[in-house]
């Protein structure tokens, strides 16, 4: 336990400092989406963990649909995906310091489930970043059962009305090493596992609920 509170505190230190560090830049400018990609490296590795790309992300691909896990995936995934992505959230998790300055900074998109015109304010904050990558989680939580929860219906609705071309990815590992929860640590390799991009032909998110699932089931 005492290696897990190690990391643990290492990474939100090292949170923190990226959060000074940006603020300190011209948004988004080469600078800040350098100190953003190396810190992404600094806080996976604070935790003891490598990450590993299978696969490819498509260079015009607009949004990437990925299993959620910890806080980890999204660090995870800024060192594999490259520069200026931006990941859609909660509001409740993503406002939490020091993950929410951040978020300011960036510009991550965070929805609030209590507002009924949630998805109408997700659809334009989408829109807006059109020409960059956004990942969405569309278990909607993280999972925590070891397996792909079934998808909520925000990830089909924006790839359908935005016309935007998608792309399923699965992280694996996460909790082997680094698990809040339960207060354990260890070293290892973080899987990422790029699938083929999809189009939005009819069945089209059930059955990458189905690939998905079973690529993360293959340990």
């Amino acid at each position: 336990m005492f290696a897990f509170y190690l990391k643990k505190y290492t990474m939100y230190v090292t949170i923190a400092a990226e959060s000074v560090a940006l603020y300190m830049c011209k948004q988004h400018g080469e600078t800040f989406n350098k100190f953003r990609r190396f810190f992404a490296i600094r806080i996976v590795r604070s935790i003891g963990a490598q990450v590993n790309l299978t696969g490819t992300i498509d260079e015009d691909t607009d949004i990437l649909i990925v299993n959620h896990q910890s806080m980890i995936d999204i660090f995870s995934l800024e060192e594999v995906v490259g520069l200026d992505v931006r990941f859609i959230g909660r509001t409740g998790i993503m406002d939490v310091w020091p993950v929410s300055r951040i978020v300011d900074i960036v510009g991550h998109i965070t929805v609030d489930q209590k507002d009924r015109r949630a998805i109408i304010k997700l659809l334009k904050d989408v829109k807006v970043c059109k020409g960059k990558k956004v990942v969405i989680f569309p278990e909607g939580t993280r999972s925590r059962s070891g397996k792909i929860e079934p998808f909520e219906a925000g990830a089909k609705l924006l790839v359908e009305k935005l016309k935007l071309k998608a792309q399923p990815v699965v992280i694996k590992n996460v909790l082997d090493i680094y698990d809040e929860s339960n207060k354990t640590a260890t070293s290892g390799t973080i899987e990422i596992e790029a699938l083929p991009a999809v189009t939005a032909t009819e069945g089209w998110y059930e059955e990458i609920h189905q690939q998905m699932s079973k690529t993360f089931n293959q340990r």
